[in-house]
């Protein structure tokens, strides 16, 4: 009733000052009588003070406003203007407390944790996850000394093609020690839209803050990179359209190299353009590296991996730079220099290439490298894809992908083309009867494309099977007794067996670990055929921990054991094998100068490892038609003495001295001790044979005084018998071999022959 009464009460006072002096507005002739006030509230619904109640059935029953329905309802706390919680700051977007201005309390929520509060708390150009002090979001403090964790240390630990934070799902953050991939994948690395906002996963969705994060709810104010808005003014906006952005949910679109430094999107340019053209004449210098670039001022580029390549180059060596460059490698623009080099006046360009490279964000900056000679310069990227059978694509639209694709023999094969007739490992049968069918439920199988289901090899040894990419691989336990040995030392436990293929020539080295990661101590042999000693290329004998190396195989497939002993080891070792590809103008099965004639045959090319096979303009010995060491056999390959047809000298090559037709390189005058082998391989030759010594004795070569030789080489008490171990052969009757592989056995008698 006091609400109705102050109403009307206003009404009574207010009614006449809204009638004009005169009466009725610009009439003068009209009544000045002050209105009916009754009247006026009852047009309203209302009856005047002193009024009969109406009837309850009257109109007042039906307009009458009452106690509740004339009062405002109350606004939200977060958009009443009132600072509620006392912090200074009202309503919603400024209040912490507000999510929202329908929010109806601004209590600030607690503080958040330097790791996970957006801010760059230490001051070092990073913030939060991103930051190497933060181990994780609840981690309370940002500052510390930027150790390398493992999640920043630059190195794929669990290859898996994946670096670091953000880009390895097993890092929650920079500061995190581990790049194990978590079961199942985290949220912003499942492939799936977690919290339905169509967007999926790092580092499209602005919840992820990395592939590690498990949540990818979006904060309640979108970050820069994903507001819709262009933050910096540069014409670009979010992610992934401006080059400030690496993902959606970076907190600003400022070039994270500075303002004074043009950040290029490479892809995009690349994507129109065959290369980047640019000046570096009269630039702001904003980047130094460790081998220069102080002089003038840069370029900064961004190049995104997000397939597997097999090897990524970026190029400045071309006619259009015409002035020195310095040109450096970088997780991020001001972080440290992952590579770095520098050009000349007389070679102004550099490259860089990296094998493999994992998948992620690439900083590449050109810089002025000769205050006295600025210019142009000319950027370019050559990405080498994999081949169509391990390209993680189904090339051919058959639903099968790589070596689960019957067009698939191996991982080089580029062609997943379906032959028409199913091969082997794809046929639905069990060929080799051993209850297995088919890839990959049959061991044996290399791939579905693969023409067998038998093992690689006739010894009976538990095998993985290698490529041309190597990698690290499991080793299956086995112990008794074992089927191979290696000359340089007599394990004669149960080995394992790598089988490796090269499709291209290529250095190899492989090492073996414990289940620990350290290297194990076991001998590792190397063979061109499985089940023949002779035909061992390569031995590191046991109690040596570093790698067997293999300078250069050509194509095929070799043998490696890997000796783990009469019991098996508590925990599987792993070989890494690392193949490094060795391919060139020399060795690529290609008629690089069109002359019709390919690598070795071509004159162009001395040994594998030429680097052009353009012809000289006087053709070589081994190419001129000529019998030039009077052999009775003409040039390559036809004359033993050609390595190839660019061998300028017929004449076989030999260190040391012939004896009739065999090269002896090398024989000890004393006692050495070591490998005989070893000894041999060192001079880049190999123990004599038998027949090899005999013919040597036909050919002048006499044994030493006594004082060499003091005994029989049969008088070893380890050499009792025909053990047919290396060394040079027996003095008397050529039957006994000398015991001189041993690696610390007293070698008196090696002969090296080339």
């Amino acid at each position: 009733m006091r609400r109705l009464f102050a109403l009307v009460t206003s009404l009574v006072f207010i009614a006449p000052a809204c009638v004009p002096d005169g009466g009725g507005g610009d009439d003068p002739t009209a009544d000045s009588t002050p209105p009916d006030i009754g009247g006026v509230l009852g047009d309203i619904g209302f009856d005047p003070i002193g009024a009969a109640p109406p009837a309850p059935d009257a109109a007042l029953e039906t307009t009458d406003l009452g106690p509740e329905a004339d009062a405002a309802p109350p606004r939200p706390a977060c958009s009443d203007g009132l600072d509620n919680d006392r912090d200074g700051r009202v309503d919603h977007p400024d209040d912490p407390g507000c999510q929202s201005p329908d929010d109806d309390d601004e209590t600030d929520p607690p503080p958040r944790a330097q790791c996970d509060n957006q801010l760059d708390d230490d001051g070092d150009g990073l913030y939060d996850l991103h930051d190497p002090d933060c181990t994780g979001p609840l981690d309370p403090r940002e500052s510390g000394g930027n150790t390398d964790a493992v999640c920043s240390d630059q190195i794929d630990n669990d290859a898996d093609g994946l670096i670091d934070f953000p880009a390895d799902p097993g890092c929650v953050a920079a500061g995190h020690n581990t790049e194990a991939d978590a079961s199942p994948a985290p949220a912003c690395a499942n492939d799936l839209d977690d919290d339905g906002d169509g967007l999926i996963d790092y580092p499209h969705d602005p919840g992820c803050a990395g592939r590690g994060d498990d949540d990818e709810a979006d904060p309640p104010t979108p970050p820069q990179c994903a507001n819709g808005v262009d933050d910096d003014g540069n014409g670009q906006t979010d992610h992934p359209a401006d080059t400030g952005c690496d993902a959606a949910g970076d907190l600003t679109e400022v070039s994270p190299c500075g303002v004074a430094v043009p950040y290029v999107d490479l892809n995009a340019h690349l994507a129109e353009h065959d290369a980047f053209d640019g000046d570096l004449t009269g630039r702001a210098s904003g980047l130094v590296a460790t081998c220069g670039g102080a002089a003038g001022g840069e370029y900064a580029f961004r190049y995104v991996v997000d397939t597997p390549l097999d090897r990524l180059r970026f190029d400045t060596q071309h006619p259009e730079t015409t002035a020195p460059v310095v040109m450096y490698r970088r997780a991020s623009c001001h972080g440290a220099d992952l590579e770095c080099d520098r050009g000349t006046p007389d070679a102004p360009g550099v490259a860089f290439e990296i094998a493999r490279p994992p998948l992620g964000t690439y900083v590449v900056v050109v810089d002025t490298g000769s205050r006295d000679q600025i210019g142009a310069f000319r950027l370019t990227v050559d990405a080498v894809h994999p081949p169509a059978c391990r390209n993680t694509r189904d090339d051919d639209g058959d639903g099968h992908i790589d070596l689960d694709d019957p067009g698939c023999t191996e991982t080089e094969d580029d062609d997943e083309t379906d032959p028409p007739t199913p091969p082997v490992c794809a046929n639905g049968l069990d060929d080799d009867g051993d209850g297995a069918t088919d890839y990959p439920a049959d061991p044996d199988c290399p791939a579905a494309g693969g023409d067998r289901e038998q093992p690689p090899c006739a010894l009976d040894a538990p095998y993985v099977i290698v490529g041309q990419v190597g990698g690290e691989f499991e080793l299956p336990a086995s112990q008794g007794a074992g089927v191979a040995q290696g000359r340089c030392s007599q394990d004669i436990g149960a080995e394992a067996l790598i089988a490796l293929t090269l499709t291209e020539p290529s250095a190899v080295e492989i090492t073996v670990l414990n289940g620990q990661g350290a290297p194990a101590t076991g001998s590792i042999h190397a063979r061109r055929v499985c089940e023949d000693l002779d035909s061992e290329i390569a031995c590191r004998r046991s109690g040596n921990v570093l790698p067997l190396t293999l300078d250069y195989l050509a194509r095929g497939t070799y043998y490696i054991f890997v000796e783990q002993g009469f019991a098996a080891p508590a925990t599987p070792n792993t070989a890494r094998v690392v193949v490094d590809s060795l391919l060139g103008p020399c060795n690529d099965l290609a008629d690089n100068d069109g002359d019709g004639r390919v690598d070795l045959a071509d004159p162009g090319c001395a040994d594998p490892l030429g680097d052009r096979e353009d012809d000289p303009a006087v053709p070589p010995q081994c190419a001129d038609g000529l019998d030039n060491d009077g052999n009775g056999a003409i040039d390559y390959p036809a004359d033993d003495g050609c390595r190839a047809a660019g061998d300028d000298d017929e004449e076989p090559d030999c260190s040391g001295i012939f004896y009739g037709d065999v090269c002896v390189a090398w024989v000890s005058d004393q006692c050495i001790e070591g490998s005989a082998r070893q000894l041999c391989a060192d001079r880049d030759a190999r123990v004599i044979t038998l027949d090899e010594f005999r013919a040597v004795v036909a050919g002048g070569w006499e044994r030493p005084n006594a004082s060499f030789h003091t005994m029989s080489v049969d008088e070893y008490d380890q050499c009792q018998g025909d053990v047919g171990n290396v060394g040079i052969p027996g003095w008397r009757d050529f039957t006994h071999w000398n015991c001189g592989d041993e690696q610390n056995y007293c070698n008196r008698a090696v002969m090296c022959v080339q």
